[in-house]
């Protein structure tokens, strides 16, 4: 399997003008739409709310390897098309193999990371097949805290890591942006 990968990837890298409207935009789109029922294995991180208080102890225990760069999103503001909720991880690793593509970073020292802080997606709250926290999206304030909890722990375990927002709602993006640019 590593070997389809890698090849896989050569193709991509040598044909990269082809490949990237498969890869990211525009069809990532409907690969977030389709998430919870195409889900075949995890590729990232997912940190919901009601694991707010384990944050250090999931990231001492579930992440061994180093880590240069964290592409988190909440799937609030998903490439104009909505709020999509867990979805948003596909989001991410089409970031991931954006960057590995067009700016030669190692896969392995990226982490893709959904942080679930509900849906207002009345469709996804009321679809039986929809993987994340079915909840409405928290209030501000524990929202706030929530992402505090979530820098907080990405720093104590990769101090050094570059944290790239990806496709939250747009008053949370410039809040989260304005708090932490000078934290990560």
């Amino acid at each position: 399997m590593h070997v389809i990968i890698k090849g896989a990837h050569l193709v991509a890298m040598e044909h990269i003008d082809e490949m990237l409207p498969i890869v990211y935009t525009p069809t990532i789109g409907e690969a977030v739409q389709k998430f919870s029922y195409e889900f075949n294995h995890p590729t990232g991180l997912y940190l919901s709310y009601p694991m707010r208080d384990h944050l250090d102890k999931i990231f001492d225990e579930r992440i061994v390897r180093d880590i240069d760069l964290i592409i988190v999103t909440d799937g609030e503001g998903v490439l104009g098309i909505g709020d999509w909720g867990v979805g948003g991880m596909d989001i991410c690793i089409g970031k991931l193999m954006v960057y590995t593509l067009c700016g030669g970073i190692n896969p392995r020292r990226v982490l893709p990371v959904q942080l679930d802080v509900g849906t207002n997606n009345e469709k996804l709250l009321n679809d039986p097949m929809y993987m994340g926290w079915r909840h409405k999206r928290i209030n501000e304030q524990q929202y706030d805290d929530f992402i505090d909890q979530f820098v907080s722990a990405a720093r104590k375990k990769f101090p050094s890591v570059y944290l790239h927002w990806e496709d939250f709602g747009r008053d949370n993006a410039r809040k989260n942006l304005l708090r932490y640019r000078d934290k990560m």
